[in-house]
């Protein structure tokens, strides 16, 4: 080797040999600590690790089966996510036409609950019932129709008694709605209310805690109702009576149960003091005056409409939204009954839609307060719980059950009356017979304006989301201009 080059490579390696050395020793070092400790062996798993499983959706607790479309949208508002709700009576069925197939009876008898109208429209559901041999079917009649009060004709007259009723409604009703109507149907519906919350405790379906909360639901949502300012002296006592056993018991001063009582007494008093002034007056002369003149003239007349008409029940209670309001509460009632774990949820939903009940009710009553006509032209007369609560009065083409048809007689009749009171429209449903409505229209130069008695919906309005709501604000409309309401 060159002299030249051994120097080259002594420079090189003074120069790096501390760079090289130092890489070489922490490997050494790293090298020794291996031997020292180990690496530690990775077991291999014999399987692959599975991802933790998505929770599972809580079911439904509550399945329940129900008949018209009514009750059905308030079984689901009531309900919420706690049940399965399920109609019987299809989308555009006449409801009045229905009858159960055996996969209905098999739907029946693997529900909870069974919720439906009255046995005056869905006369077919205790024989159902009995056929699905359900033990453990809780079966809910939603709307509560006192047996003795029949369906009254065009006319506002029970047959059989036709002057009898012209001349004790006369007097009667002049004097008796004077005084028995003094303190409002707001003052009724809250007393049948909390009457019912009672009952819940006493049965065991709520606590007394809950009762107590349930009570003071119904105040609020009826102060919010009238906005804070109660016109009405007796509703006005009663709700200040009750704010205050209710601030007895949030304060701690008396127990839940107590208070519970202490609100029974204040229900029974007021309940008795309505019923005194309804009777006092209303009684007084309607009973002169109407037997006076029923039992001289009812004979004489009261078969004069006999084939036009039955004598019925009129079903249709949840066109009228404060009497809606009972059938609410008896569908809360059940799924209470059915599932004590959702108590708290069925009331808190039933309160809200009771008070969007309300406000409807209010609604209609503001809507229709000033009407020149107090008379509109129906198709079928489904709307006497309606017309009595809003002082206006049906004439049917079809009377109450849509199954009998009109004569000539009857149809030329109304024609003439339409002319005689100078109606402008008449109303008609959606489903049924679309052309008597028509024909009558075309005789009488007047304006067909849809009325919607919401015992089934039309698939059109099932799938464009209509709802009871929806409908109702869509009857006031057709109201107002039949009525011709400013």
């Amino acid at each position: 080797m060159p002299k030249g080059d051994s120097s080259v490579n002594r420079r090189f390696f003074k120069r790096y040999a501390p760079m090289l050395i130092l890489p070489l020793l922490l490997i050494a070092l790293a090298c020794t600590s291996g031997d020292s400790a180990p690496t530690p062996e990775v077991s291999t798993p014999t399987s692959e690790v599975s991802a933790p499983a998505p929770e599972a959706k809580v079911s439904p607790v509550l399945n329940v089966v129900t008949t018209i479309y009514p009750v059905t949208y308030f079984a689901e508002r009531v309900g919420g996510d706690r049940t399965t709700v399920e109609s019987l009576i299809k989308t555009g069925v006449d409801a009045h036409d229905f009858e159960p197939t055996p996969s209905d009876i098999i739907k029946i008898s693997n529900a909870d609950v069974l919720v439906y109208n009255h046995p005056a429209f869905e006369s077919w559901v205790a024989d159902a019932v009995s056929t699905s041999a359900s033990e453990s079917l809780i079966v809910v009649k939603a709307a509560d129709l006192p047996e003795d009060i029949e369906f009254k004709d065009a006319h506002g007259h029970a047959h059989g008694d036709e002057h009898g009723d012209e001349h004790g409604d006369e007097h009667g009703d002049e004097h008796g709605d004077e005084h028995g109507d003094e303190h409002g149907d707001d003052e009724a519906v809250l007393v049948k209310s909390v009457s019912h919350v009672i009952e819940e405790v006493e049965h065991g379906d709520i606590t007394a805690e809950q009762g107590i909360s349930e009570i003071e639901n119904l105040v609020h949502v009826l102060e919010d109702t009238h906005e804070g300012h109660v016109d009405d002296e007796h509703l006005d006592e009663l709700l200040e009576e009750l704010e205050k056993v209710i601030g007895h018991v949030e304060a701690g001063e008396i127990a839940a149960d107590d208070g519970i009582e202490e609100i029974e007494t204040i229900i029974g008093a007021h309940h008795h003091e309505e019923d005194e002034h309804g009777d006092e007056h209303g009684d007084e002369h309607g009973d002169e005056h109407g037997d006076e003149h029923g039992d001289e003239h009812g004979d004489e007349h009261g078969d004069e409409h006999g084939d036009e008409h039955e004598t019925l029940l009129d079903p249709h209670v949840w066109l009228n939204p404060v009497e809606a309001v009972e059938q609410v509460r008896a569908i809360q009632a059940a799924f209470t009954n059915a599932d004590q774990g959702g108590a708290s949820t069925y009331a808190e939903n039933a309160d809200v839609l009771i008070a969007e009940l309300l406000a409807l009710d209010k609604k209609f009553i503001e809507g229709l307060e000033s009407c020149a006509l107090d008379q509109v032209i129906v198709s079928h007369e489904a709307y006497g719980h309606m017309a009595e609560r809003y002082s206006f009065e049906q004439i049917g083409l079809s009377g109450l059950s849509t199954e009998i048809e009109p004569g000539p007689q009857r149809i030329a009749k109304i024609i003439d009356e339409i002319k005689i009171l100078g109606v402008s429209h008449v109303l008609q449903e959606p489903i049924g017979n679309q052309e008597l409505a028509e024909s009558v229209a075309s005789e009488t130069n007047t304006q067909v304006l849809p009325f919607h008695p919401m015992e089934s919906l039309t698939p059109g309005e099932f799938d464009s989301g209509e709802t009871y709501f929806s409908i109702m604000d869509e009857n006031l409309k057709s109201l107002r201009a039949a009525l011709r309401c400013e």
